[in-house]
């Protein structure tokens, strides 16, 4: 069962990552239809007969979804301390079915398809909180990290068949081209609104709301262990204490999210997220079309289902190193070695792409492709995932909801900032901008150095202890591993005592049966006269049940 419920939480709780990843593959290739483009460019080119976007157009047809999930993070927080993860859920995919409807029926003005992004980014923003909460809170902490990871790979995987999508519908007749994709959409989100309803709620939810009893059996049944267990038992109480302990402080109000108690963890998750996005993800899917005409090819959707593939395929490999190389690790190595792809794509690109009569090297735009795939691979494989996992198990339960909606709000400034800034940076500066990002993943693997603490395998409340304690980013390591030292010497001792337990009741078992030969061997030599009193001494022989202590033989009920 718990196997099952917890592989029933990752497609299900994962589908919020589709939402956000289908938004944003789908309007990446449709800006570029040209039916889209008749009705809702600004500008037009009568020599020849095509349409384009100023930037402030341009920015604000991909900028505004990404301000809508700046508020609608800030906005989850009251809805899950009222009803829940699980409900608030469902209520956020059902506002984003009602933000593609109107982005469906947009009339010939852009005004309907900037307000229909608004309201879908309002959605997007809030279930990006919700749901790597959710799963952080359910999940098993030996695979906490994967599957909080789920949420990024399903993301990945809704830009990759978005752009499919794009790619098979361009050519359809008319506004048939663009609706079908906007459509497409809403199935999505009707799949995670019905699906979520059949999951059990957070466990730590239930015991804040008092449902002591619903919490341990979700427990049991996503460890895979009875009620009595002792493990159970212990991270129950350890939840429950905690919740116990950090309730009686009061309803956490918002100024207390930068007071002294959380005020590092609610900056740590703030500034990660944050980076997440200016470290130059987004600038490859929004430049990617210019940058693969430097090879040769003219196919403006095919290179987003190339790099989407690419994303979604080496996002699996986060799934490997986030419970295995921990968090601290990847995220430090992965961003240096990020700043070293930005560096060569930049300063070929710079010098080498365009020659000054207009004509490309395909040589020079073959390398930026090569660069463009590896920092993608790194990205995947660290902070792409990790991120959202850092949100989800850093913040303690009292204040969880409100650090998580502002580290989360981090992240769709970052996304903002980029989609909205970059096309007027890169047609003032081109393809130096990626020096900036270069720079940019630099300052990143500094930040994770010299603030974030290795939490690989730890419980949320062990999270909790280890940034309440005074032991370094640098040295968290150490902490982790007196944890894990200590489990194995637990798990050895419940084992111990299980085979002992085991070993007395077979030796009980044993001289039950020794004094049941010897009494048959009395009844054989006794006479006929006295056989009834013989059998009625062989049966004094074993104890009745009221006679045997839960002690000396625990295996009898």
């Amino acid at each position: 069962m718990g196997r099952t419920l917890t592989s029933v939480l990752v497609v299900f709780i994962s589908m919020a990552g589709w939402l956000g990843g289908a938004d944003t593959g789908s309007i990446s290739g449709i800006l570029g239809m040209r039916d889209f483009q008749s009705r809702f460019a600004d500008r037009y080119n009568p020599i020849t007969n095509s349409y384009s976007y100023s930037a402030w157009r341009q920015a604000l047809l991909t900028g505004t979804v990404n301000a809508g999930c700046l508020f609608g993070a800030m906005l989850s927080s009251p809805f899950t301390e009222a009803i829940g993860k699980k409900y608030s859920i469902a209520f956020f995919s059902g506002c984003y079915i009602i933000g593609q409807i109107l982005l469906v029926t947009a009339v010939p003005s852009w005004v309907q398809i900037m307000v229909g992004k608004l309201f879908t980014g309002l959605t997007i923003g809030a279930l990006s909180v919700l749901s790597p909460g959710y799963q952080s809170e359910v999940a098993p902490p030996q695979i906490r990290g994967a599957v909080v990871s789920t949420y990024q790979l399903f993301q990945t995987c809704g830009t990759l068949i978005a752009a499919c999508i794009n790619m098979g519908t361009h050519k359809l007749r008319k506004t048939a081209s663009w609706r079908t994709s906007f459509g497409i959409n809403i199935l999505w989100g009707i799949f995670l609104m019905v699906g979520v309803l059949f999951l059990p709620e957070s466990p730590r939810y239930l015991i804040y709301k008092g449902r002591d009893e619903e919490a341990l059996r979700i427990m049991c049944q996503t460890a895979e262990l009875d009620p009595e267990s002792e493990i159970i038992q212990t991270n129950f109480n350890t939840i429950k204490s905690d919740i116990e302990m950090e309730m009686a402080g009061g309803k956490a109000r918002w100024p207390e999210v930068f007071g002294k108690e959380v005020r590092y963890r609610t900056v740590l998750g703030f500034l990660t997220m944050l980076l997440r996005e200016l470290i130059g993800n987004n600038y490859y899917f929004y430049y990617a079309t210019q940058v693969f005409k430097g090879t040769g090819m003219t196919d403006i959707f095919l290179p987003a289902v190339i790099l989407g593939a690419i994303n979604f395929g080496t996002t699996f490999g986060a799934l490997y190193t986030i419970d295995n190389l921990g968090r601290r690790n990847p995220l430090i190595f992965g961003a240096a070695f990020q700043s070293i792809c930005f560096f060569i794509y930049a300063a070929v690109g710079d010098r080498k792409l365009i020659y000054k009569n207009g004509t490309s090297d395909h040589r020079a735009g073959a390398v930026m492709i090569v660069f463009s795939c590896l920092f993608l691979f790194s990205y995947c494989c660290s902070w792409g995932p990790m991120g959202w996992v850092i949100v989800g198990e850093t913040f303690p339960i009292r204040y969880r909801s409100k650090c998580a909606a502002v580290a989360t709000s981090g992240n769709w400034l970052g996304n903002f900032m980029v989609s909205f800034f970059t096309p007027f940076i890169s047609n003032s500066i081109g393809f130096k901008l990626g020096y900036i990002y270069a720079c940019i993943n630099m300052t990143s693997a500094f930040q994770i150095f010299l603030m974030a603490k290795e939490t690989k395998g730890l419980t949320l409340e062990e999270v909790n202890e280890l940034y309440e304690s005074d032991i370094k980013p640098w040295d968290s390591y150490k902490y982790v591993r007196q944890i894990e030292s200590r489990r194995i010497h637990f798990s050895k001792e419940e084992e111990k005592r299980e085979r002992e337990k085991s070993k007395g009741y077979r030796g009980q078992e044993e001289r039950f049966i020794e004094n049941a030969d010897g009494a048959d061997n009395d009844d054989s030599s006794a006479s006929s006269e006295s056989f009834a009193s013989a059998g009625a001494h062989s049966r004094s022989v074993f104890p009745r049940r009221s006679n045997v202590s839960e002690e000396s033989h625990p295996t009898w009920v």
